[in-house]
């Protein structure tokens, strides 16, 4: 985003798609799957899972087969910062991989759906506080900025086979690892495992016939100032010093508008300042050139 970016109307445009997609998904709503602003923390429970590194997530019991299911919720913002693709990975060492992440972070403009998110949001973070009742946790810390509070969610690429010695290592996602460095990476003790995978998407919609689909895409369209959907959960992690950190966790990612920023980066385009001169400039003539002296210079002579 720059000076150029039209916030307002960008806001106004979030706050039509964020309820028309609530709305979307009241209709057909699932346990598993609501708008964050709708999240049922009522029905929902604290369930510990994984063997190494424990964890405990947001999930709802399944009467099909008595399963509990993780609770994803879904949310609409502007992108502020995108860090999906990884960089300088050339020379990175198997102990710095486990540390690399694809990050989103995006705010509402003060919108009233975002910030009804980020009270139902809070709410929800209440359940780990009665999980844990009697042992303090580290809330996610939700930051308030120029444009409102802003969200952020991230996925590790990597996953300590300890932690799931029963997951099988999973293909990237189209164009998240272009050069392959990410490949070279992986180990028999360092997996890319399906809990590892963003999915992307991009929201088409015909003019003529005003069908909307959604189609794969990757990583690579995301920018800042863009409108877009995020899929994410809430999950507590056991720390290296053995505490309890409340976390985000990235899971897809939809892109549903990016006029907004192409309108601004065309507006920088037109409106930049190419530097000017006020200085006058003399124009000489065409000089001979120096002609080299072919005479062998004289001798001086000393005499005595």
């Amino acid at each position: 985003m720059n000076q150029f970016y039209r916030t307002k109307d960008a806001a106004s445009c979030l706050e039509a798609e964020a309820e028309s997609i609530r709305a979307a998904m009241a209709a057909q709503r699932t346990a598993t799957s609501q708008h964050l602003a709708d999240l049922n923390v009522e029905e929902a429970t604290v369930v510990e899972c994984g063997l190494g590194r424990k964890s405990w997530r947001i999930c709802v019991p399944n009467p099909a087969d008595g399963i509990a299911d993780e609770v994803v919720f879904a949310i609409q913002g502007i992108i502020t910062r995108a860090n999906l693709v990884p960089t300088n990975v050339q020379h990175m060492d198997h102990r710095r991989a486990m540390r690399l992440t694809q990050h989103l972070e995006v705010t509402g403009f003060e919108t009233g759906v975002f910030e009804e998110c980020m009270t139902r949001l809070e709410l929800a973070q209440d359940l780990f506080a009665q999980h844990f009742s009697g042992h303090p946790i580290t809330r996610l810390t939700i930051p308030v900025g120029r444009t409102g509070h802003v969200l952020g969610a991230s996925n590790r690429i990597f996953t300590p086979k300890v932690d799931a010695p029963t997951e099988q290592g999973s293909e990237f996602q189209p164009g998240m690892d272009p050069l392959g460095a990410l490949e070279r990476l992986k180990t028999e003790e360092l997996i890319h495992g399906p809990e590892n995978i963003v999915r992307y998407y991009k929201r088409t919609k015909e003019k003529s016939t005003s069908k909307i689909s959604y189609d794969t895409s990757f990583p690579g369209i995301f920018r800042p100032g863009d409108v877009a959907e995020m899929h994410a959960s809430l999950i507590a992690i056991r720390t290296g010093d053995r505490k309890i950190k409340v976390t985000c966790r990235l899971h897809a990612v939809t892109l549903l508008d990016s006029s907004y920023t192409k309108a601004a980066t065309m507006e920088r385009i037109l409106h930049k300042s190419r530097p000017t001169s006020n200085l006058q400039v003399r124009r000489r003539g065409i000089y001979e050139p120096l002609r080299r002296k072919t005479e062998r210079p004289e001798r001086f002579v000393a005499y005595t």
